[in-house]
């Protein structure tokens, strides 16, 4: 059952098939990038990107060409930072150049033990207010003399500007990470001020979080048993394992220790949305019945029931005031969208809207006050505390998007979708 858990990472990114964007193109100089403005918010993408590495979208896209899974990339400034479970790669937004790779100090997991390991995005985390890199690198610890070797999570802290590594720290995993069958998922949950908080899971049952002292380069707790998602208000939120159930839980972000578990449930997912919420997506043991709720991070009380639609949908937090959520129609395919306060969870907007005339788009994403999505029509934007639709089309539907660039999904030769990054131009 644990299997059906969806480890994601601090927010839940709503995901969108992307087709209407036009495939690689000729983009900026790199000379050109020096002098790239920044919006804040982008009301327009190019129209021509630059294609990503492969291989990023297995595992997380669907047969309708939707993401979903947490992308394992990470925007900072003009920079795409791209996790694989044994390096990260810098690439330039403004024309898919590699600048830069970083690499664990320690031995990758070896190949052809039946693993296959998997990594989520690096974490942009502040260390006494000054902007960092944080990736966790599965790796193997040779054994000396009667010492077995065994597997380990390599925490490395990089310059997310220069992209260059300033510490690293390794950690045992737990015997339950030893088999070779494992497959296991290294995740940089984030940071709450100076304690950096790292997750390790396998596709069964089995999980083990760690808090870092990002100060001192020290392990200051660890849960096995585990699994965190993210962070609010103080408590990494996830996923305890209880005899092979899963229960929604939170644990005190700078010590490790439990603050409160939820009941079990089946094919549950858990994460933080914004400051002030958890996402609780799940169902009942027995009649399985959907529900989708608002915890409370601190208590895990429920604070805000959300609509039945949003059961299988994803949520985003715009990082300025507005979650806002896509999913469909109880017992249809029709598209429903909700633009819910970061502060109260109340509903201020939602469409369809019959009265109005107007349709529910496929939110992609959101950031700073805008959401991003499609309809039949094309690529749109709405005003994400109105949603009311924007004058200009974004050319793109991005899933993941800042003042510099945002990365969308394009077919390639008429069918293949792969993933694409587009400056932003306006």
């Amino acid at each position: 059952m644990l299997a059906a858990v969806a480890l994601v990472g601090s927010v839940l990114t709503a995901c969108g098939s992307g087709e209407d964007s036009q495939a690689a193109g000729d983009a900026p100089s790199a000379a050109a990038r020096t002098s790239r403005p920044v919006h804040d918010p982008p009301a327009t993408f190019a129209t021509t990107g630059a294609q990503m590495p492969d291989g990023l979208l297995v595992d997380i896209l669907d047969l309708d060409n939707r993401l979903v899974g947490p992308l394992p990339v990470t925007l900072h400034g003009s920079t795409a930072y791209v996790g694989a479970f044994d390096h990260v790669q810098a690439i330039d937004t403004t024309n898919g150049h590699v600048t830069a790779t970083i690499e664990p100090a320690g031995e990758g997991l070896p190949e052809g033990d039946g693993t296959e390991h998997k990594a989520g995005a690096p974490a942009i985390v502040t260390i006494s207010g000054t902007p960092a890199l944080l990736t966790p690198f599965l790796v193997k610890q040779s054994g000396t003399g009667t010492q077995a070797s065994h597997k380990a999570v390599e925490i490395t802290v990089s310059d997310p500007d220069a992209a260059k590594v300033r510490w690293q720290v390794t950690l045992r995993l737990p015997e339950w990470a030893a088999e070779p069958s494992t497959e296991l998922t290294a995740t940089a949950v984030g940071a709450n001020e100076n304690t950096g908080v790292v997750a390790v899971s396998d596709n069964n049952s089995h999980a083990v979080t760690y808090g870092i002292d990002l100060t001192t380069h020290r392990q200051i707790w660890v849960q096995d048993g585990f699994a965190a998602t993210g962070i609010a208000e103080g408590t990494a939120v996830g996923w305890n394992t209880e005899n092979y159930e899963a229960h929604a839980a939170g644990h005190d972000a700078a010590t490790g220790a439990p603050r409160w578990q939820g009941q079990s449930m089946v094919s549950q997912t858990v994460s933080a949305l914004g400051p002030h919420f958890v996402l609780l997506q799940g169902g009942d043991w027995g009649s399985e019945k959907p529900y989708v709720q608002l915890l409370d991070p601190a208590t895990g009380k429920t604070k805000q029931q959300l609509p039945i639609q949003l059961s299988k949908g994803t949520c985003v937090y715009d990082e300025k005031s507005t979650l806002v959520c896509h999913g469909t129609g109880a017992g249809t395919d029709d598209d429903a969208a909700f633009g819910l306060d970061a502060t109260t969870g109340k509903t201020l907007w939602q469409l369809p809207d019959k009265q109005a005339d107007r349709i529910a788009p496929e939110i992609t994403t959101a950031w700073h006050g805008r959401a991003y999505g499609k309809t039949e029509n094309g690529p749109v934007a709405l005003d994400a505390r109105t949603g009311q639709d924007l004058p200009t089309s974004p050319h793109i539907a991005p899933v993941l998007v800042n003042g510099s660039a945002g990365l969308a999904l394009a077919k390639v030769d008429g069918w293949k979708t792969k993933l694409f990054v587009y400056p932003a131009t306006g």
